[in-house]
């Protein structure tokens, strides 16, 4: 279960988000943000609030804990204590292997890059120096992607549901 800290969820204002009960197709893209740094929380909740929902851990097993199937990204750090991001990218790929995962680190240089990008294949690595548009620019790339991936997997599993009641 999640820490309360954990459950700490930065939203965008209610009145301008659509409900739950929306179609995804319009609601905002769920993001998960895992950072035991806790002033990286705030600057990224306002920064991404408006276009995403954010839900925002502070240790790697209350990340994996918090990830759902609505999740269409997810923000990790590198270097947390406890487990690494690298566990976290790890275990939430045995759930959903397509997830877009994103390592958003001070400590770049740690691991080798090639390494990092074989073992683990995030679908970026930006470092946290001054680069919030580069996190932006990522995130939002990631989020299309996940989402048009998502689709087009409803569209196939309904063709094949047709074509099922059909024979």
């Amino acid at each position: 279960m999640p820490s309360k800290e954990s459950d700490t969820l930065l939203e965008a204002d209610p009145a301008e988000r659509p409900d739950r009960e929306t179609p995804d197709s319009t609601r905002l893209p769920l993001v998960l943000l895992v950072d035991g740094d806790r002033s990286i929380w705030q600057p990224l909740g306002a920064l991404l609030s408006k276009r995403y929902r954010l839900v925002v851990c502070s240790s790697a097993v209350d990340g994996v804990a918090a990830f759902t199937e609505d999740t269409c990204a997810v923000i990790v750090d590198v270097r947390m204590s406890g487990q690494e991001g690298f566990w976290v990218c790890d275990q939430i790929r045995k759930v959903q292997p397509e997830v877009p995962v994103i390592f958003y680190s001070a400590h770049h240089d740690e691991k080798d890059s090639f390494e990092v990008i074989n073992a683990h294949r995030p679908f970026a690595y930006v470092d946290k120096d001054g680069a919030e548009e580069k996190l932006l620019d990522a995130l939002e790339k990631a989020t299309r992607i996940f989402q048009s991936t998502l689709r087009s997997r409803r569209i196939i599993e309904r063709l094949q549901r047709r074509r099922l009641e059909a024979i």
